[in-house]
């Protein structure tokens, strides 16, 4: 539960002890942005039998009945609907969220994780969500300016040409130097 928890909600999403680097302005951004999730979306899923009057009444996601005494799940941000266990899931992730938080967003259910990234993009390399106006974007992910480095050398990448090595960035030399197959006829390395 711990991890499914630490997954589906991360605390550096909520928490600015969780994000040292952060600048003043943007631990502002985070407890602004936190405070407001927390007020507008956040809920958390009951596991209850479903009550008699609700007795046949089609389960929210599937569509399927739900009958009296079922274990049905129950969502009060959500109006008086219920769901089977297996249903009351992340609309992204699909992982369960029964008796966990879940956020709510145009109708649809999301684990913290999904729903913050709604609004702010998160950084493939920190797992924080990114509150700079300017952040870089490759091979379809997002970094902190300062986080999109070599992952050999660490320096940074920014303007040049990297090469993508288990989906983090290496520059080109050390990618070169560490990882190219050499040439057999000249033994120079193959870019």
């Amino acid at each position: 539960r711990t991890r499914a928890l630490l997954q589906q909600l991360p605390p550096q999403d909520c928490d600015e002890r969780y994000c040292p680097g952060l600048a003043e302005e943007e631990r502002r951004q985070l407890r602004a942005f936190s405070a407001r999730r927390r007020q507008e979306a956040l809920g958390q899923g009951l596991a209850c039998p479903v009550p008699g009057p609700c007795h046949g009444c089609p389960c929210r996601k599937c569509g399927r009945r739900l009958n009296k005494g079922d274990t049905g799940i129950s969502a009060s941000r959500l109006g008086d609907q219920f769901w089977h266990p297996s249903c009351f899931s992340c609309h992204f992730c699909h992982q369960q969220l029964v008796d966990l938080i879940y956020f709510q967003q145009d109708g649809r259910i999301y684990c913290g994780r999904h729903h913050a990234e709604l609004f702010r993009p998160r950084c493939a390399s920190c797992d924080q969500l990114i509150f700079m106006e300017e952040c870089i974007e490759a091979e379809g992910r997002r970094w902190h300016l300062e986080h999109f480095c070599c992952l050999e050398c660490e320096e940074p990448l920014r303007g040049q040409r990297y090469v993508m090595r288990s989906g983090r960035p290496c520059c080109r030399g050390c990618f070169e130097s560490l990882f190219a197959e050499p040439c057999q006829a000249c033994g120079d390395p193959i870019g």
